[in-house]
């Protein structure tokens, strides 16, 4: 196979950097040279010789992305691609076929893959279509991300709304916080005031993994990290900023300190009592480096805020209604993130009913803040408009399994395409306690998607179907049962010396002139299709010989009244041949058949013409 090799900046390619890709092709030479492209900027790459192979790879690896060739030993490309399909269908996958592979161009188009290059490959079109679809996977990961976040930070708030001013409290709300942003470990440090004006940072609970590894106010274990008192990091954090990024984004006075803690990653924000900065909560990651999103850091520091409310009034009972006014605050604070999400977003319980929901939903669910119609009942109801769970529903899958999942649904009264998620939320005692549903609109994509599909299988002058759906009908037809069958071959006259004298936007006037006179002539159940620059095929589906003479006499009539011409004046001329099978598997035979008929029908034309100009 050919590779046509381009020379890029890498740096636009950033999103594959995000994804695993497994590439399968049996031809090592090219196995080893799209390898060598591919390594450098994805995630991780896993290459297959064959189908079979591919298919372990990816039950093993889990690959964000398939990129295959069809024809391959033990398991076709289309093969291996229905079977990921089956097992995992959000996978995307991306088909590799030979650029006259007709046969199967609508296979791949029936089993909704998310991509079809043409042999020899161009690269330049190979690295556009995997980096739209890392843009997807990218934007699919972010959506679950902010759904998680959501339902962490928002358990952390409402239990410190519901909650004593107390250790429990406190200890819930920095798991959360820990477990929204999957961190592997959290740790609280508070700010103190030495002897001499010095200032010390002590440690004062943590947690790793999930599991407590130091009560509030116990004192530190030995094997605790202590952090020294940092004037930059103090700084900052009193102005309200949070502190974060990946060990290599600290100056380098302060890496020792990560390295000491064995972090690779850490987001750092600030607590406040009183308006007053009491210390900050300290993320950690041990085995990744990462950049914190801006939706991490946010609703971390929207928890952090709740949290702040308990500082230094632990078992205080009189300042318990203080407390639950600066919780208040900060739920307002949070339902205001809430608000701020584009895409619909509600937190639902165990019967389906709309517990909380955001602002975008409201808009376009026609569900007021206030008055009758601000009632908010079963989601179903708001969304689909129908009395009971539709089937397929991922929020009726997650109360069986108490897992996230996820789907894409039109929704006929928005006349949109949804991608939805839903994630479970827990109580307390690790009890499902709901969900929390985000809808996207994703219509633009499906738009976008269907006029690949479109563009795909029609030539885009005139509107009517290419060679490659053309070759592909005659493939399926060939093995079918409809019969008779009739091919007419039609080729535009004078197409050259228009070019030539002329130029090609007057010659392009009279292609499409020439479409829409084919389109008038036959039955608009016909595949019309241009198969070539000047050259025209119609397949006619149950047409025996004698309506195909019918038609033919009223094609040669109409084009013998001349009435037909370009937006440019030009006479629409064209030379003619048909022929008709009763043999759904001679159709190739008539196809040649029928052009070996136009080609005669062409030299008549040009040997009459010639008598003419000679009596002339």
């Amino acid at each position: 196979m050919a590779v046509h090799s381009i020379t890029g900046d890498s740096s636009s390619l950033v999103e594959l950097r995000e994804i695993s890709i497994l590439f399968a092709e049996d031809d090592t030479s090219v196995r080893t040279h799209i390898s060598r492209m591919l390594t450098p900027v994805c995630g991780e790459l896993y290459t297959a010789e064959n189908g079979r192979v591919a298919l372990d790879l990816f039950r093993r690896k889990m690959p964000d992305l398939v990129l295959t060739d069809i024809t391959m030993p033990a398991m076709t490309g289309l093969d291996l691609a229905r079977q990921i399909k089956l097992e995992r269908p959000a996978v995307p996958v991306i088909i590799i076929s030979s650029h006259d592979d007709s046969e199967h161009l609508l296979q791949a188009i029936n089993l909704h893959l998310d991509g079809y290059l043409t042999k020899p490959l161009n690269v330049q079109q190979l690295f556009a279509n995997l980096q739209q679809q890392a843009m997807l996977l990218r934007a699919r990961r972010l959506a679950s991300q902010q759904s998680r976040l959501l339902s962490g930070v928002n358990m952390a708030i409402q239990y410190l709304l519901s909650a004593d001013a107390n250790q429990d409290a406190v200890d819930f709300a920095l798991q959360e916080m820990a477990k929204a942003a999957r961190a592997d470990k959290i740790f609280l440090y508070h700010y103190q005031d030495a002897m001499l004006g010095d200032r010390e940072v002590s440690l004062i609970s943590g947690f790793a993994g999930g599991e407590m590894v130091l009560r509030f106010l116990d004192g530190a274990e030995p094997d605790m990290p202590e952090l020294p008192y940092l004037e930059r990091w103090h700084g900052l954090l009193s102005q309200g900023k949070s502190i974060s990024g990946p060990r290599s984004a600290f100056p380098a006075e302060e890496r020792h300190i990560l390295d000491t803690m064995r972090v690779r990653s850490m987001l750092l924000t600030p607590i406040f009592e009183e308006g007053n900065l009491w210390g900050f909560a300290c993320l950690c990651d041990m085995k990744r480096e990462r950049p914190w999103s801006d939706a991490e850091t946010s609703m971390v520091m929207t928890a952090a805020r709740g949290l702040g409310s308990f500082m230094g009034r632990l078992k205080l009972e009189e300042e318990r209604l203080e407390a639950r006014k600066s919780l208040e605050l900060a739920n307002t604070q949070w339902r205001e993130t809430f608000d701020t999400i584009p895409d619909m977003v509600m937190v639902l319980d165990t019967s389906h009913q709309v517990v909380h929901i955001n602002k975008a939903a409201r808009e376009r669910l026609s569900i007021a803040e206030s008055g009758p119609k601000s009632l908010i009942g079963p989601c179903f109801q708001h969304v689909h408009g129908a009395s009971h769970p539709l089937q397929g529903c991922p929020h009726s899958a997650l109360l069986k399994d108490h897992q996230p999942h996820e789907t894409e649904v039109h929704i006929p009264h928005m006349n949109s395409y949804f991608h939805i998620t839903v994630n479970p939320t827990f109580d307390m005692d690790g009890n499902l306690a709901g969900a929390v549903h985000v809808a996207r609109d994703v219509t633009k994509r499906r738009e976008m998607e269907d006029r690949l599909r479109y563009l795909s299988t029609h030539d885009e002058m005139t509107k009517l179907y290419n060679r490659a759906y053309f070759e592909a009908e005659v493939e399926q037809l060939e093995k079918g049962r409809v019969a008779p069958l009739s091919v007419v071959i039609a080729d535009l006259d004078g197409l050259k010396e228009a070019n030539d004298r002329f130029g090609h936007d007057v010659g392009d006037g009279l292609i499409r002139a020439a479409a829409d006179l084919l389109r008038e002539i036959f039955r608009a159940g016909d595949a019309i299709a241009r198969i070539g620059g000047d050259e025209f095929a119609v397949i006619l589906k149950g047409v025996g010989e004698e309506l195909l003479a019918i038609i033919m006499e009223r094609a040669r009539q109409m084009l013998d009244e001349g009435g037909h011409r370009s937006e440019h004046g030009l006479k629409v001329r064209f030379s003619l041949g048909s022929a008709t099978t009763g043999f759904p598997a001679r159709l190739q035979d008539a196809i040649r058949e029928a052009d070996m008929a136009m080609y005669e029908d062409k030299k008549a034309r040009k040997l009459k013409e010639n008598e003419l100009s000679e009596i002339v």
